[in-house]
């Protein structure tokens, strides 16, 4: 073995001992303490520039990862290698950054999972380039197969995909974060509203199997359902269902102006705390999740159906107690922007009157 290939060996060693194997959970990474302090930047700005550096080292080892190029630029292997491992020794280190309670729990445990991708896709560089090492010298030159190439650019692959998602999550931030999935649960609300909508333009109870879940085969569900019967709704659960319309969009109409909210270059300057951003990311898909389940209770009701049922009360007071927090939240992260918190002060209003 050849000195070069040695030096090659021991950087590869040392990769793997001092990042892959060393950090494989989200508890090992948060056991990381802060050692650098940034000048004129801050932690987002550098994993942008650090995910953008990473992906480029590893499209240049991608590329001389052929056995036709390997063996005759071990020089240029080394170099390349050796730069993949600086900039991923100065990624462990920005990570404590983001623990010190100025990032959320949402944020940071999206991040934890793409370190722990990348270093994935480290380890399998490793073994690919320790394969690349152990061939025997007469085989060093042989060209390879199409399929073990492509073997090889798996570990590049993932790299360059764990890249591009840390580079998404670095341009969006916390509040593009919770923006995008404050949307997804808008959508969910108004995937609700739609059902509602159908339903009491053609309000039905059906009484047998309603859900076919005890369907064998589509004869039997298609005999079921000339076979099942209709009865009348109770104008009680017609009357509820319209109420919860109502509510549903107003509730929409909430997740809906808050996203434009949080999207605005103004409410960066506001500051919301880590704390009071993993609220709103936990209430917003409470208010989802609980809606759902009132939904269905009552639609399960059937002709039974009772508005004041302790577990319906119970569940749509549970909602309007989440609502309510997450009011309270932009009412506190507005509270000193009064023209800009005036949206959420008459919503409150048409919502609780």
């Amino acid at each position: 073995m050849s000195q070069a290939e040695s030096n090659i060996k021991a950087l590869i060693s040392t990769l793997q001992t001092d990042f892959v194997k060393n950090f494989t959970s989200s508890e090992k990474l948060h056991r990381l303490k802060p050692k650098i302090k940034l000048q004129d930047s801050d932690p987002i700005t550098e994993l942008k520039k650090l995910s953008q550096i990473l992906k480029a080292h590893a499209t240049k080892i991608g590329i001389i990862l052929h056995p036709d190029k390997f063996y005759n630029n071990l020089d240029a292997v080394f170099k390349e290698i050796q730069s993949l491992a600086n900039s991923i020794f100065f990624l462990i280190s920005l990570i404590p950054l983001f623990y010190q309670e100025e990032y959320p729990e949402y944020f940071t445990s999206l991040l934890d999972a793409n370190v722990l991708s990348l270093l994935n896709g480290v380890g399998g560089l490793c073994e690919e380039l320790n394969q690349l090492l152990s061939a025997p010298s007469d085989q060093q030159n042989a060209s390879a197969s199409d399929d073990s190439a492509s073997a090889r650019l798996v570990p590049i692959g993932k790299i360059w995909a764990v890249c591009d998602q840390t580079l998404e999550l670095s341009d969006m931030g916390e509040l593009g974060l919770l923006n995008k999935k404050i949307k997804v649960s808008s959508k969910l609300v108004s995937d609700t509203l739609t059902e509602l909508e159908e339903w009491l333009a053609e309000p039905r109870i059906e009484t047998d199997d309603p859900f076919g879940l005890e369907s064998d085969s589509e004869e039997e569900e298609q005999g079921e359902e000339e076979d099942t019967e209709t009865q009348e709704v109770p104008p009680k659960m017609i009357q509820f269902v319209q109420e919860w319309q109502t509510k549903l969009k107003m509730i929409r109409l909430l997740l809906q102006s808050f996203s434009k909210s949080i999207a605005s270059n103004d409410y960066k300057n506001k500051k919301p705390t880590s704390l009071q951003l993993d609220r709103l990311n936990a209430l917003h898909g409470r208010i989802v999740a609980e809606v759902d389940e009132l939904i269905s209770s009552t639609f399960m009701g059937g002709q039974d159906f009772d508005s004041q049922d302790e577990e319906i009360t119970q569940l749509a007071g549970q909602v309007d107690l989440a609502v309510r927090e997450m009011v309270k939240i932009i009412k506190d992260v507005n509270k000193n922007d009064e023209k800009k918190g005036k949206w959420i002060q008459v919503w409150d209003n048409k919502y609780f009157s």
